[in-house]
């Protein structure tokens, strides 16, 4: 009797663990497919379509992923944290460190890291696999968002 118990709760053990490692496989392919598309719709950023960034040669030969988009008007110091904690928790993740930049937030670089996310970095001995990248374009009197994944290689 003793037997068969033991096989049963090995058995629901094993299941147990497939349910959880398939849970993990599908939750990596469902973020890595759609995170980018809501965090961008729900900060109210414009998608980019084939962008400089996303054709820069260095972004590409080191695998990184990169979106593009556009919101209007320059953003605070505050609303261009709010807008990167808002991708960061849309990833499942949070950040890790930042730096804004000198002057009138005329840019503001953040870097997080989620589980979501496979490709991992080490920058300043921290583990990262998210970007976020903001500048104000005078010309276009709009903020440039570029979000890679790990990270952005091109300028901004």
């Amino acid at each position: 009797m003793l037997k068969i118990k033991f096989k049963i709760i090995a058995w629901l053990a094993m299941v147990l663990w497939l349910v959880v490692l398939m849970q993990t496989v599908v939750t990596r392919l469902y973020v890595s497919q759609t995170a980018f598309q809501q965090a961008f719709a729900r900060n109210q950023i414009a998608v980019v379509e084939d962008t400089d960034a996303a054709r820069d040669l260095r972004n590409e030969k080191n695998g990184n992923v990169i979106h593009e988009g556009f919101i209007r008007g320059r953003l605070s110091t505050d609303r261009q944290q709010e807008v990167a904690r808002d991708i960061f928790r849309e990833f499942g993740g949070e950040e890790v460190m930042s730096s804004k930049g000198q002057g009138e937030n005329n840019y503001y670089v953040a870097y997080g890291y989620t589980r979501g996310l496979t490709s991992v970095k080490k920058v300043n001995g921290k583990q990262i696999n998210l970007t976020v990248t903001m500048s104000y374009d005078e010309q276009e009197d709009g903020t440039r968002v570029v979000v890679g994944a790990p990270l952005v290689n091109s300028d901004f």
